[in-house]
């Protein structure tokens, strides 16, 4: 992630919980000073940092025979939220901290360029804290955008994509990745637009959900965990005046033009 200043180093002394994996339960949603928003299976041991109120709330699931909430004990699945937490995986290098998030059950998986494009040895960091080495199959010559693939033994869950041009102005979205080195860390936004890029001609999603450097190559998702882009980048300041909520990702039609034949339909 680019430009990165002293303001993400606040973020590393912030105690933060991982968002779970499991269902059922509760999960709690609070704001912190800077905006940023937090998931947790705890509520935070402190409100001095919080903006506004403690969101409560019981992980349930609708069931489709009766549409009533069925209980913990009955769900075979996650939330969709969830389901795209564990298809992501934080990317370790000899220099950097990224993320990835698996596109085939043959851990096929996504990243940014930028994140794999130096000489080094990378690992996978997957949420049930299990580590593979990574191999980079294919950098974009194009895009901010690479395919490495995950040894992982058995086939597994992975992500499906949704075409960028279909989202609506203030449609909700989430990204996922390990924000300041803090992996599977979810924060919510809305979509803002498709942007062209005066230095490259490229088209990006603008969307307003908090990001910080570890955030590159992770999915930027729908309300169903349908990825809608990969986050590439963020503006910091403009002119020396900071701006927040301005992050940037790579359209879901661009990795379908580069490495469609990988992806899992």
């Amino acid at each position: 992630m680019k430009n990165c200043t002293a303001f993400f180093f606040f973020f590393l002394s912030v105690f933060l919980l991982i968002i779970p994996f499991s269902v059922g339960g509760k999960i709690y949603k609070w704001v912190d000073e800077k905006g940023v928003v937090h998931y947790s299976d705890h509520a935070p041991e402190s409100i001095d940092t919080i903006k506004g109120a403690i969101e409560e709330r019981d992980l349930l699931e609708t069931s489709p025979e009766s549409g009533e909430a069925a209980s913990p004990s009955k769900l075979s699945a996650p939330t969709p939220i969830a389901r795209a937490v564990n298809c992501t995986f934080t990317i370790k290098g000899a220099k950097k901290v990224g993320t990835g998030f698996l596109i085939s059950p043959n851990g096929y998986a996504v990243t940014c360029k930028h994140v794999v494009e130096e000489p080094s040895s990378y690992s996978a960091l997957l949420n049930d804290k299990t580590e593979y080495s990574l191999t980079v199959l294919s950098v974009s010559p194009r895009q901010d955008l690479a395919v490495v693939q995950v040894p992982v033994p058995q086939k597994g869950s992975h992500l499906s994509l949704r075409d960028a041009s279909t989202l609506s102005p203030g449609e909700r979205l989430f990204a996922i990745g390990a924000s300041a080195g803090l992996q599977a860390t979810v924060t919510d936004g809305v979509f803002t637009g498709i942007r062209r890029m005066p230095e490259t001609e490229e088209e990006v999603i603008q969307f307003s959900a908090p990001v910080n450097p570890g955030n590159s190559g992770g999915p930027l998702v729908d309300e169903k965990g349908q990825v809608v882009g990969v986050v590439s980048m963020r503006f910091d300041s403009l002119k020396g005046v900071p701006i927040n909520g301005v992050g940037f990702a790579v359209p879901s039609s661009r990795l379908l033009e580069e490495y469609g034949h990988l992806i899992e339909k």
